[in-house]
């Protein structure tokens, strides 16, 4: 336990020179290690180096400086040991986006003081090796969800719903196809992931040349899993879609970890060639390696809502077809065909459902986070915004035992009778939500 003090001695050190000169050979004697050692273990532990954690605490209390007193951005920029106005302008927009004047008027995320303590991060014996204390899916979401488990794993400390929400999960709404909650993504998961500034490196089931890479795939996620990381593998546990594997047993050939709706309390099994199985795609695995780049958060923030816009606005064109309907065009059109006699709840009407359910709750939350960050202006429009989709969510609750996948199979007029008008209603919602989301950015 002396080490773990004697890092958090050293927090405390850098924490008290915020404002001055911080020496890297005192935190060696706080550490009692070399300078070179320390660093190397904070990259580790925290996923940023020293002089980043320094830069970000920094400008973190800047920021509340700027809003909170009525000092001038040159002494501030001065007090934390910037050398010229220009410099901490030019930091300050890196790390939130904006400009230290506008941040006068504008709450910014806080980067807070780390805190070091002694945790269990992996469970290792004779033939086996879990990470323990993954995170569980929080969400319905094929995709993303997955996303956001790694990205905290790498030691992002954004809330489920914030990453869900840039992502752009979380306003979509599409059927006639299971396929469909992937196929209208605003990223895949190789975009996503560079944007946040990591690099990736895939390891798929299937050569080029036509050749089985499962065994190469399976090495490559057991070796990721033994640094410390979770590994995203497509069906791994659930059926088509992208799982997080955080564990491997090598006497019974098979993989642990987590799905959609497998292994969410529980880290759930299955053989380890399993993804070689599928019937959709080739996919093997996707392996997040070290962070090489800064996430802008702002601008993610922005095309978010643009994209959310986009989507809910899109039409069809000539030659589409039905399944190809997206947005508000879909969400009335559904609506409409349970209104007809004859409708019959369909598979993708229910992964649909399933997903759209889910995640419509998180964009609330998101919506909501935002409001707390940006300045009073605009927070208007994104609660308003997020009271409509917390509206649509509710309606949509109301639908759960009509077309879950849980909800009976096959034609029922009865069902349609119900669950036609709590469709409408909640397109409407939707809309309304979008709506708000259009002022704010005519507002920005």
């Amino acid at each position: 336990m002396d080490w773990v003090e004697n890092l958090n001695q050293a927090i405390g050190y850098i924490e008290k020179n915020l404002t001055g000169d911080i020496d890297y050979n005192e935190i060696a004697k706080i550490t009692v290690c070399p300078v070179s050692l320390f660093q190397r273990f904070f990259v580790l532990a925290t996923g940023i180096s020293v002089s980043e954690y320094i830069r970000r605490r920094r400008l973190s209390r800047a920021a509340d400086d700027l809003l909170k007193t009525d000092a001038k951005i040159i002494d501030i920029a001065f007090k934390y040991q910037y050398e010229s106005p220009d410099a901490f302008g030019t930091a300050f927009k890196r790390l939130y986006g904006i400009t230290p004047s506008l941040a006068k008027k504008t709450p910014l995320k806080r980067y807070d003081r780390i805190y070091f303590t002694l945790t269990i991060t992996h469970i290792k014996g004779d033939s086996d090796m879990i990470l323990v204390n993954v995170d569980k899916y929080r969400y319905y979401d094929p995709l993303f969800e997955g996303v956001r488990i790694i990205l905290s794993a790498m030691g992002e400390k954004y809330s489920p719903e914030y990453i869900l929400g840039v992502s752009g999960s979380v306003f979509k709404i599409a059927g006639g196809c299971p396929s469909r909650p992937t196929c209208v993504s605003d990223y895949m998961y190789a975009d996503f992931f560079k944007m946040w500034g990591y690099e990736i490196q895939g390891y798929p089931c299937v050569g080029e040349d036509g050749s089985d890479k499962t065994n190469e795939m399976i090495e490559a996620v057991k070796k990721h899993i033994d640094n410390g990381k979770p590994a995203l593998v497509w069906h791994a546990f659930t059926t088509e879609e992208w799982d997080v594997v955080c564990g491997y047993d090598n006497d019974t050939k098979q993989f642990i970890g987590r799905g959609t709706h497998k292994g969410r309390e529980d880290y759930h099994r299955e053989s380890w060639d399993r993804a070689k199985t599928s019937s959709v795609h080739g996919f093997g695995a996707v392996l997040v390696n070290r962070k090489i780049g800064e996430f802008n958060e702002r601008e993610a923030e922005i095309n978010s809502l643009k994209n959310a816009i986009a989507h809910a606005r899109k039409t069809l064109t000539e030659g589409q077809q039905d399944f190809e309907y997206e947005g508000i065009e879909f969400y009335r059109k559904w609506a409409e065909d349970y209104s007809k006699t004859g409708k019959e709840r369909s598979l993708a009407d229910s992964y649909c459902y399933d997903t759209y359910s889910s995640v419509r709750r998180a964009a609330v939350k998101y919506l909501r986070e935002l409001a707390n960050k940006y300045a009073p202006d605009f927070r208007d429009n994104l609660e308003y915004a997020a009271t409509s989709f917390e509206k649509e969510a509710d309606e949509l609750a109301k639908a759960k035992p009509l077309i879950s996948w849980d909800s009976p199979w096959g034609i029922d007029e009865a069902r349609s009778e119900q669950l036609a008008p709590i469709l409408s209603v909640a397109a409407g919602y939707y809309e309304k939500g979008i709506e708000y989301l259009e002022k704010l950015l005519q507002q920005l």
